[in-house]
């Protein structure tokens, strides 16, 4: 559940809302395993290219393990290793540190000793850049997808379980229902809205991916039971 009421984002026109909580509500867990990446965790077929999962570790390293390797050389199966690339080669933890089952803490000594490895914050950060490779809007200024033209987009399939809880709604996709009571989501909806307010191309991909053109969708464009 989340708060009730109104919270502006980062425009004018849209408004981000908690969705109000609701007993007949299906489980906002994602399904075990993922989706293929570049569709949404419910089905159906992926939007962006697909591949087999390379190993973006350059030797085993213990379960949640979260190296201080630099992550800006080209790791072996990573495509596209130019530093000027616009998606560059994911952080080579990203794993670890997006798997909601990995229980692991930061070890004694670390800077973050005692925290969790994976969380959704530190996923999520990881993760935003890659957004324009799930969907296919045919937008070209507001929400553009990269799905296409992105060759590292495939590496960021780890990220299906930030997307499922940023399409985890009740209603208009505006009224999101982020809170849950798993040690995994350290998140809740302030902390989304603070984002959206200072990151407008994530907040324009996000709520204007789900159309097809450069127009900024309104608060009414999703109440408009029309749209849905």
């Amino acid at each position: 559940g989340g708060k009730r009421g109104k919270v502006l984002a980062c425009s004018e026109v849209i408004i981000a809302k908690p969705a109000p909580p609701s007993s007949n509500s299906p489980s906002s867990d994602p399904p075990s395993g993922g989706p293929p990446f570049g569709g949404p965790p419910s089905g159906g077929p992926p939007s962006g290219p697909t591949a087999p999962t390379p190993n973006m570790s350059p030797a085993p390293t213990p379960v949640g393990f979260v190296s201080d390797m630099p992550t800006l050389d080209c790791p072996d199966g990573c495509p596209d290793c130019d530093p000027n690339s616009p998606l560059q080669c994911p952080p080579r933890d990203m794993k670890a540190v997006c798997d909601k089952h990995n229980d692991a803490l930061y070890p004694p000594g670390d800077a973050r000793e005692g925290e969790r490895v994976a969380n959704f914050r530190d996923c999520y950060d990881m993760c935003k850049p890659s957004f324009c490779c799930i969907h296919d809007s045919l937008s070209k200024e507001y929400a553009p997808s990269c799905a296409q033209e992105y060759e590292n987009c495939f590496l960021y399939y780890p990220c299906y379980i930030i997307w499922w809880k940023l399409h985890d709604t009740i209603g208009p996709a505006t009224y999101l229902r982020v809170e849950q009571d798993e040690d995994f989501y350290n998140v809740d909806f302030e902390f989304l809205t603070n984002d959206f307010a200072n990151d407008r191309e994530f907040f324009q991909q996000l709520f204007g991916h789900h159309f097809d053109d450069d127009n900024a969708p309104t608060d009414d464009t999703f109440e408009n039971e029309d749209n849905w």
